[in-house]
């Protein structure tokens, strides 16, 4: 099956949600089709393989290390998205990198879990919060208002329900979001197609099927 049928046959699964990894590989994959998943797959085994079982030593060994970083120099790449391109390149944006430190700690035993904060994306475990996009550093529950404004710059409170872990399906749809600011300002008639399949599997953007013709005329 093809990455985006895939992807959407697993999104409209009711029960037994399919994993980040295998979700964020697909959407990739979607993208760019001759993507080996597997390969992609055995990519994050190989990352786990250098962690120590600590959620300091995943920090230190993806990111305090500098084997991934933020593209802060390219922001906007699509790639910066693709999950078999952020462990080929080392590079990639919030919600990416720290889809990879989730995926390596649960290969590894530490329960790292993504929080989708406005404006920015960080992952948490066992109270301590750390921003892979910036090296990995950490802050408290107490210091993460602080720390979230002075990445963001926003001025208003941080609500403390946003503060909480998010599942994989909310992180994927929070990918695609990305995703969709970047090929709406590219008017790429290819990349919207995909985009239109993707986000089409989500039954909760059933409001965006006018807005995905659209895009499929445009294809057409």
């Amino acid at each position: 099956m093809e990455p985006a049928a895939r992807f959407a046959e697993l999104i409209g699964r009711p029960t037994d949600p399919a994993p980040l990894d295998v979700l964020a590989s697909l959407l990739g994959a979607a993208f760019e089709p001759a993507t080996d998943i597997d390969r992609t797959l055995a990519g994050l085994d190989e990352v786990a393989a250098s962690c120590g079982a600590t959620f300091e030593s995943v920090l230190g060994t993806l990111f305090g290390s500098g084997r991934f970083a933020g593209n802060s120099a390219d922001y906007g790449d699509p790639r910066n998205s693709y999950l078999h391109r952020v462990l080929q390149r080392g590079l990639g944006i919030p919600i990416s990198l720290s889809v990879v430190a989730i995926e390596v700690g649960r290969r590894v035993g530490v329960p790292i879990r993504g929080v989708g904060l406005p404006g920015h994306f960080m992952v948490v475990c066992d109270g301590v919060y750390a921003d892979p996009f910036h090296g990995g550093r950490t802050c408290t529950a107490d210091s993460l208002e602080s720390e979230w404004r002075r990445v963001t710059g926003a001025p208003g409170r941080l609500d403390p329900q946003l503060t909480r872990p998010v599942p994989a399906r909310a992180i994927v749809l929070r990918m695609l979001n990305n995703l969709k600011n970047t090929f709406v300002a590219m008017d790429d008639p290819i990349a919207l197609r995909t985009l239109a399949r993707l986000r089409g599997a989500f039954p909760e953007l059933v409001h965006e099927r006018a807005e995905h013709a659209r895009w499929l005329r445009h294809w057409n």
